[in-house]
Order: structure tokens, then sequence, then C-alpha cells
């Protein structure tokens, strides 16, 4: 592929990134839902987070941990931005509840990916965000909500949709040629 089809898809992918970050720290400070297949619920932004937790992976597979990591902070600062300018008082709580567990559980999930990510891509994503979905679910609801009454619902919501983003990794890298 040439540098500018990854170019394109990174920045298609980055976008994306920053978008499930600014709707789900919007859903979160809205509504809150049952996770499927449980008796849990979890603020509505769950199941977005749970999908930012793998594309992190993706884009620092596709571009390297020094274009991937400012996106974390940019997308937390964009939706405490679109909250302050709407005027969702509930969403700048839940955007810096973001930007904090986010930065710190981000790290951590860089830290256990890199190694990872050269021996087996798709188990690099599901141990990395699985660790991730830990903190940033710990860390997120503490500072936004000051309890863990939600706790089993985020772990859980977004480990089913970190299983759907490490079986689409499998499959990508099982069946489609590999990006260069």
């Amino acid at each position: 592929m040439s540098k500018g089809g990854s170019l394109r898809i990174y920045l298609s992918l980055a976008g994306l990134f920053v978008g499930l970050v600014v709707l789900a720290n919007w859903l979160a400070s809205a509504y809150i839902v049952r996770v499927p297949l449980t008796d849990y619920y979890a603020p509505a932004g769950v199941f977005a987070i749970g999908g930012v937790l793998v594309l992190r992976d993706w884009l620092q597979q596709l571009k390297g941990l020094w274009w991937t990591m400012p996106l974390v902070y940019a997308a937390g600062l964009i939706s405490w931005g679109v909250g302050d300018l709407a005027g969702w008082t509930g969403l700048e709580r839940i955007a810096v509840a973001s930007v904090v567990a986010f930065s710190i559980s981000e790290t951590v999930e860089a830290l256990v990916f890199t190694p990872l990510r050269n021996r087996s891509l798709t188990a690099g994503v599901l141990v990395s965000a699985t660790a991730g979905n830990a903190l940033d679910s710990f860390l997120f609801l503490w500072i936004a909500f000051g309890s863990q009454a939600f706790f089993m619902g985020q772990l859980t919501g977004k480990m089913e949709v970190i299983a759907i983003g490490t079986a689409l990794t499998f499959g990508r890298r099982k069946f489609l040629p590999v990006i260069a």
C-alpha cells in the first residue's frame, strides 16, 4: 500500500476514533443502558469506548505510537470543548474523567500492546484492550460519577466490543493482505 493510502486510512480511523470518544462522552452524560447478554447496566458510551480501545491499537499498528497517543489527548480535549460550547455541564465532567482515564489507561495499553504486536497483533489487541478496559472503567467511573456502581456493566460492555474488535483483527490478518 502506498504512503498516501496508508495516511488516508490512518486519517479515517483517527476521525472515527475522535468521533467515537465525543459520542461516548455525550452518551455517558445522558443515558444508562443495559449491557446485552447480562443483567448489568452502564453509561451508554460503553460500547463506543470498547471500539476506541481497539481502534487505538489499530492506529498504533498503522502509524506508530507517536502518531497515536496525541489522538488520545486530543479526543478528550475536543470532547470537553464540545461539552463546554454546547453547555452540557455533565459532559464537561465526563470529558475530564475521560481525559484522565484515557491518559492513564491508554498509556498502560500502549505499554502492553507495543511488545505483543509484533508477535501476534490479535493477541496484542485482546490483551492490551482488556488491560485498558479494566483501568479505564475504574478510573472513569470514579472521576465522572464518584461511584463504582456501573463497574461490571462498563467492564462487560466494553469486553463485548473488544471481542468483536479482536475477531475483526484476526479476520483482517487471516483473510486480507498485510498493509505494507
